[in-house]
């Protein structure tokens, strides 16, 4: 859909013509849901982990029925035959008492109505195992299926089906980026790269000791001891003058220890759990995160919102014997924290 044409503040509108159903998305189930996806996709390298679970909202039926989609549960799963979304009779036990528990009828006003999957195999569509889970639970010919394939360079790609004469189709009728920027048209946060980041902690070191010796002003001294004493005390007061300001101006603790994100990495099986402190004051006053993970020079990016910062793990399959991680947390005030950490076998 063209940004443009988007009626429903705060949402996107899936729209097509000659289907039977319009798909209001809230946009922030759209930033959840996303880094919920890039999680998984994260976690094993190359191809990802798939991800799903149950899609929260209500139905306003008519000619041309409105599903709204304001929240999503994910349901797990264990992977027991690789990395796609392939439940156990167990996990099936699982999608049921979700499924019981979001019904019309235990729920109230919000309650299941679709489907949802992070889709990391070729092309984009149900698979047989999709189809029999919405056959069993979700059987109105108004409830949904929203498939999303992550990237990890790009805006993934989501579309939604909807049965038409009681069946799903091959493909949906329409692709769309699954990412807020694209969604609305808005401009996305500029925010430094992993490689910005180095390169400017680099550049001072590169600088050659006498290009670095020209550029220091030449020391010249005070005409007098009274004149030294002027200058001194306009330094204090120009320096006091400053704290003030900026004391005013962040609301945040200033403590080092306070800026502290302990990350840590720790070898668990033939994956890697990446730890933050998610008490520390920095991740508490955070409204959203960002993980930069570098992979043996394969750059990975997930988001992290503030449920995702106070759950203090993410859990990473490596590619390489070296990986370097970096956290950066964004607090409310326009601040942001950054903590680096590098591991290797």
């Amino acid at each position: 859909m063209d940004p443009a044409t988007q009626a429903a503040p705060g949402y996107f509108v899936w729209e097509v013509a000659g289907q039977p159903v319009v798909v209001h998305l809230r946009l922030d189930v759209v930033d959840r849901l996303g880094a919920e996806i890039l999680r998984g996709f994260g976690a094993v390298p190359k191809r990802g982990a798939e991800v799903g679970g149950i899609l929260v909202g209500d139905i306003e039926p008519g000619d041309i029925s409105i599903i709204r989609i304001e929240d999503f549960e994910a349901v797990p799963c264990k992977y027991v035959r690789g990395p796609s979304y392939l439940l156990t009779e167990y996990e099936r036990m699982l999608f049921d008492e979700v499924c019981e528990r979001r019904s019309p009828e235990s729920a109230g006003h919000t309650y299941a109505v679709g489907y949802y999957r992070s889709h990391t195999r070729d092309g984009l569509g149900l698979e047989p195992e999709d189809v029999a889970l919405l056959d069993r639970y979700f059987q109105l010919p108004t409830h949904v299926a929203l498939v999303v394939k992550p990237y990890a360079t790009k805006a993934s790609v989501g579309g939604f089906f909807v049965r038409k004469n009681g069946a799903f189709p091959a493909a949906t009728p329409l692709e769309f980026p699954f990412r807020r920027w694209e969604m609305t048209g808005q401009e996305p946060p500029q925010r430094p790269t992993l490689q910005e980041s180095k390169q400017k902690e680099t550049e001072p070191a590169a600088r050659a000791p006498s290009e670095r010796r020209d550029q220091q002003p030449e020391a010249r001294a005070p005409k007098s001891r009274a004149g030294m004493w002027m200058v001194a005390a306009f330094v204090f007061l120009l320096l006091g003058v400053l704290l003030g300001y900026e004391a005013s101006r962040i609301t945040a603790p200033r403590r080092a220890s306070d800026f502290a994100l302990s990350l840590a990495v720790d070898r668990t099986g033939q994956n890697l759990t990446v730890h933050w402190n998610p008490n520390a004051p920095a991740v508490r006053a955070a409204s959203n995160g960002v993980l930069e993970i570098d992979d043996g020079g394969e750059l990975k990016r997930v988001e992290l919102d503030r449920a995702n910062l106070s759950n203090g793990s993410m859990v990473y399959r490596n590619a390489s014997d070296k990986v370097h991680f970096r956290l950066v947390v964004y607090l409310d005030s326009g601040l942001s924290v950054t903590e680096e950490l590098g591991w290797s076998r």
